[in-house]
């Protein structure tokens, strides 16, 4: 590990910190950071003065917005991150800021660079769904999506929406607030070779719109130094914007993930993803949104192996929706049709809600699948209460069946024929007669996975606030019909096993300590369940513990402090065996318990960000998710964030 001396960061936090900085009025920054202007105006223009040139964009150019007005609360079940929160998270990756959220299970394939995905409550393929500016990321190369090859570049924000049976991620591109141009570079670089950069810049008045590039790439050595792993990507995207109520982009994502072919076939994967979308402001309060969006994976340049199991077809979709916000009301109604191998053929839904202000909300949404000649359909639906003395309460439930898509292997050479075979009428070599036409071949006959799964579940629980205090306690269960694995190259060959009913209690807390030091708070959350011997990838109990700084100094607010030391792991757990041929605990592997102590300090000065990181603090040599698959013993990570502006 690299050293980093006590003396060094006592130094580091010392020069940062102001002994005697008066505390903000409060720890939330503004979504946007704008520094001040670099020249200032000797008069204050009169209120009624008009200032505005002319040949000055107009902010903001944007196409319009879809409604999302359920609140992101542990008690809705809704996580979200900005800009600002991005900026501000330890994660690399998409699959490491999914961590965050409680209760979501990590399923690692080994370091950076590797195949990685996520679970909760028995979710698995069709029922972990990643959007981008309202379209699905089909999954390609398995069940679900490789989410470590997916950065946090060029991202205005990312909504987490973690029902009973279903994972919703949702990404909304980079949207303009400001008319200078805007940059944000990122560098860093640690243990294990370890390096780190995002680029990401954006014109808000270019070629009739705005423009968008991003640019994203961490590798390392891996584990010892011996598993070399990278991801990164680019994202481009070109917005026409010809008024305020209507608009048209493309865009243009390609991600790759490279590692050693030794471990995983092929070395080098490369996802592109092409998105055609306009939107319509038809009313005031109506809204039409239309997308062509095709996703593709291929293996790399170098890659010679004409055995590559990766899929040579892509997978299409063309949609369609219909979006109604009236304040505090919301309706939103999609059709889709898909196009493709290993997925549903079409999508209908509906999706509505509403809230009583100060009282109660509630949403439902109600979503068909159809796949050839079959069908099925899911319901959720979900109430909360805002707070009254402190205390507040949801109910939240899920039923019905989805869509499960699957990995599709190419279809493998057909086996070369002898010139002179028993097909060109010779006689059999092993008996010398001719073959019996009426006498039956044995031949395995192709089979499908099932088209759909069925998965029932619901969550009830309270909350209470008194300040900055914080406590919530939920009862969740869930019964799906079948647990199947993610389809990544670590699972691929795993089987499907049938599901049964499970229990759990789920918890959250918040208790500010700033009676030791303003900003400072302890944290925790966490899930225990009911024992369930071969549940795949369900642990018993997983859980998130740290004590957690965050403070604002000056009035002018350009000096921000970030720090957390924690312990996040889960128990035990089931994986499928890679290749089980057998049933039951048979075709499962266990894992021993994965927890890990984390650190982080990092600091905003005006618009830079110095920030210093450590996993695995306690340098724990067996945490892995996938047998045989060690995670790092640990790593330290520096680095520099700046924001520009033109």
């Amino acid at each position: 590990m690299t050293p980093l001396p006590g003396a060094a960061v006592w130094l580091f936090v010392s020069l940062l910190v102001p002994q005697d900085a008066p505390a903000a009025d409060t720890l939330t920054v503004p979504d946007t950071l704008v520094p001040p202007a670099t020249e200032v105006l000797e008069e204050e223009p009169e209120e009624d003065e008009d200032v505005h040139d002319d040949d000055d964009p107009v902010v903001p150019r944007n196409l319009p917005s879809l409604p999302r007005p359920v609140p992101a609360e542990w008690g809705t079940g809704v996580w979200e991150w900005d800009r600002e929160a991005l900026e501000s998270s330890r994660a690399l990756t998409l699959g490491e800021l999914l961590e965050h959220v409680p209760g979501l299970v990590a399923i690692r394939g080994g370091d950076l660079g590797h195949p990685m995905a996520v679970t909760t409550m028995g979710a698995g393929p069709g029922r972990v769904r990643i959007f981008a500016d309202g379209a699905e990321l089909a999954p390609m190369d398995g069940g679900v999506v490789d989410v470590t090859r997916i950065g946090l570049v060029g991202l205005d924000r990312i909504r987490v929406e973690r029902r009973p049976g279903e994972l919703r991620v949702e990404m909304v591109g980079m949207q303009m607030v400001d008319p200078r141009v805007y940059s944000l570079v990122e560098v860093g670089t640690g243990d294990l070779q370890t390096n780190m950069f995002r680029g990401t810049f954006a014109h808000p008045d270019a070629m009739g719109g705005n423009v968008l590039l991003a640019l994203d790439r961490v590798d390392t050595d891996g584990p010892a130094r011996q598993e070399r792993g990278a991801a990164f990507g680019v994202h481009l995207r070109h917005t026409l914007i010809r008024s305020d109520r209507a608009g048209l982009a493309w865009s243009v994502r390609r991600m790759t993930s490279r590692r050693l072919p030794s471990l995983y076939q092929p070395g080098d994967v490369n996802r592109s993803d092409l998105n055609l979308q306009g939107r319509y402001r038809v009313r005031d309060h109506l809204l039409a949104d239309a997308f062509v969006h095709r996703s593709a994976v291929a293996p790399g340049a170098e890659e010679t192996d004409p055995d590559s199991l990766i899929m040579d077809e892509a997978r299409t979709q063309v949609g369609l929706r219909l979006a109604m916000d009236r304040g505090d009301w919301w309706a939103e109604s999609e059709i889709r049709f898909q196009g493709g191998p290993g997925w549903a053929d079409e999508v209908q839904g509906l999706r509505a809600g509403g809230m009583i202000p100060g009282w109660v909300g509630a949403s439902g949404s109600v979503e068909r699948q159809g796949w050839a000649d079959e069908s099925g359909i899911n319901l959720h639906g979900r109430i909360w209460t805002r707070p009254v003395g402190g205390l507040s309460f949801f109910v939240e439930g899920e039923s019905g069946s989805r869509a499960v898509p699957y990995f599709v292997a190419p279809l493998p050479p057909p086996d070369p024929q002898p010139e002179n075979g028993p097909e060109n009428g010779e006689e059999d070599d092993h008996t010398g007669e001719d073959p019996d036409p009426e006498e039956p071949v044995d031949e395995p006959e192709p089979r499908a996975p099932p088209r759909f799964d069925e998965s029932t579940a619901f969550r009830v629980g309270g909350e209470f606030r008194r300040g900055g205090l914080t406590l919530g306690a939920a009862f969740l269960a869930v019964e799906p019909d079948s647990l199947r694995p993610t389809g990544l190259p670590f699972d691929r060959e795993g089987v499907t096993l049938p599901g049964t009913r499970r229990t759990g209690v789920e918890f959250h807390g918040r208790v500010p300590l700033t009676r030791l030091l303003d900003g400072l708070a302890l944290t925790g959350q966490g899930q225990i369940w009911d024992e369930a011997e071969g549940w795949s990838y369900g642990p018993e109990k997983n859980w998130d513990v740290a004590l957690r700084y965050h403070n604002v100094f000056f009035d002018t607010r350009n000096l921000e402090i970030w720090g957390d030391v924690g312990m996040r792991g889960r128990g035990a757990m089931w994986v499928p065996e890679a290749g089980g041929m057998g049933g039951g605990l048979d075709a499962l592997q266990r894992v021993p318990v994965n927890q890990a102590y984390y650190a982080r300090i990092q600091a905003r000065v005006v618009s830079a960000r110095i920030f210093i990181q450590w996993e695995n603090l306690s340098f724990r040599r067996e945490n892995q998710d996938i047998p045989g698959r060690i995670l790092p013993q640990t790593r330290a990570m520096y680095g520099v964030r700046w924001t520009l502006w033109n």
